[in-house]
């Protein structure tokens, strides 16, 4: 993996190019939206449970981690997402929006390892959206540095249970399949977190983005033919410490707020 290499900056820097960043937000028109909902009034977000939908995002977390750092997930997450699409909303800007995304990220406070964007080479005659992404975010923790595989392990086993999870969960479901498609394909994020005993927080991430000839009703859990869909992803792993999201976070949850009705979130398994 290649190390992110604009990581390490001083703080003013990072809150300058933050406001930058917050001030293109703000000057984009957002359109009112109507109010959420997905066949019943979505569940407050209390960070209690054990996964999410943020968006086109599908999270799972460790039974270690506090709401705190469940928080800081969901935050930095959304803020990035959201941010990324905003300035590359094209089809054709697919890694421009990778790229904006993962160095949103690290002006969050994360310490990023990215494998480069790139087409998936399926290996099979059928595949589905929920395996590609299970199988990209396998290998960027295959890859991953500076932990044990115990750690390793965990953030594999809480991909496939979060998956699992999303099959018997409608409205979480259907909120990620309204957020995820697009015209002419769509568009998702699977990541897995876990925390040490130290606070410090480990994720791994799968951006996935995929091109159809005919766009099926359903994003994931279908199977689709190689030969009628074009899917190129992105991959990385991800530290951080909670002092490195201070600076940042008065800033990322400003934003946010404004942008509140665009995060739309969701949570859903069981409790951690």
């Amino acid at each position: 993996m290649n190390m992110e290499v604009e990581q390490v900056m001083c703080a003013a820097e990072r809150i300058s190019l933050i406001e930058e960043c917050n001030a293109f937000i703000a000057a984009q028109p957002v359109r009112s939206a109507r109010t959420a909902r997905v066949g019943v009034a979505l569940p407050i977000d209390k960070d209690e449970l054990n996964a999410a939908i943020m968006g086109s995002g599908i999270a799972g977390f460790d039974a270690s981690m506090s709401k705190r750092s469940k928080r800081i997930v969901k935050n930095t997450y959304m803020y990035a997402d959201l941010a990324a699409l905003l300035k590359y909303p094209a089809a054709s800007q697919k890694e421009q929006r990778y790229n904006e995304f993962m160095r949103l990220m690290t002006l969050a406070g994360w310490f990023a390892f990215s494998q480069p964007y790139n087409r998936y080479q399926a290996e099979s005659q059928k595949v589905t959206m929920d395996n590609i992404a299970l199988s990209i975010i396998h290998g960027a923790v295959g890859a991953a540095v500076g932990q044990g595989q115990a750690a390793l392990k965990v953030l594999s086993t809480v991909a496939d249970s979060t998956m699992e999870a999303l099959k018997n969960e409608p409205e979480a479901l259907a909120l990620f399949e309204k957020n995820s498609k697009k015209a002419e394909g769509g568009n998702f994020c699977m990541t897995s977190a876990l925390q040490d005993a130290e606070g410090g927080i480990t994720m791994a991430v799968a951006a996935v983005q995929y091109f159809a000839k005919a766009q099926q009703t359903k994003v994931l859990f279908v199977e689709w033919a190689p030969t009628s869909v074009e899917v190129y992803n992105g991959a990385a792993t991800m530290e951080m410490d909670e002092e490195d999201y201070l600076i940042a976070e008065p800033l990322i949850v400003k934003a946010l707020t404004a942008l509140r009705e665009k995060a739309l979130s969701i949570e859903f398994g069981p409790k951690a």
